[in-house]
């Protein structure tokens, strides 16, 4: 079976015999249906191409979509193993609070209770009265601003606006 690649080297081939033939000619004829033969056998591998991309289009986005509900799930488990766990520490805590013991001794855990200074945030905090010193600001890029202006005209250093080839699946 013939490639698509086969296929339009075979096309240009008879491109290249049909440029030196003349048009009335019958081989010319003979060259033009074989044309045709190769531009439908094309259109047909094309075609199947497509349906072999739209189903594995189709098994990606199930994948996909397998794959967050089981990432949901494990994100589920994982809280409430942390929420068992904290409210355990709480309890095994006050307990220890309660009855004054400051360390136990187990097999596989030691647990020991200590006081330390801990700093909380108060209900009527308000950002704007901290010192600058105080307060973290992360930068990050707006691609979304840069894309516009680029596209816009404008010049944004570091940043181009180009051409790609891209492929509309519907």
């Amino acid at each position: 079976m013939a490639t698509v690649y086969d296929l339009k080297q075979q096309q240009q081939e008879l491109l290249d015999s049909l440029y030196w033939i003349a048009e009335d000619n019958e081989e010319a004829d003979v060259i033009k249906r074989h044309l045709l033969v190769i531009e439908g056998t094309i259109e047909r591998k094309l075609s199947y191409l497509s349906d072999v991309l739209a189903e594995s289009i189709v098994l990606a986005k199930l994948a996909t979509e397998r794959k967050r509900i089981a990432l949901e799930r494990l994100d589920r488990k994982e809280k409430q193993a942390k929420r068992a766990e904290e409210k355990l520490r709480e309890f095994i805590l006050s307990v220890m609070h309660d009855f004054n013991i400051l360390k136990v001794e187990g097999e596989i855990l030691n647990i020991s209770r200590y006081e330390r200074d801990a700093v909380i945030q108060l209900p009527d905090f308000d950002i704007d009265l901290l010192l600058h010193a105080y307060i973290n600001i992360t930068r990050s890029l707006d691609m979304k601003a840069i894309n516009k202006a680029v596209k816009d005209g404008r010049i944004v250093k570091g940043f181009e606006l180009v051409k790609k080839d891209c492929l509309r699946i519907s």
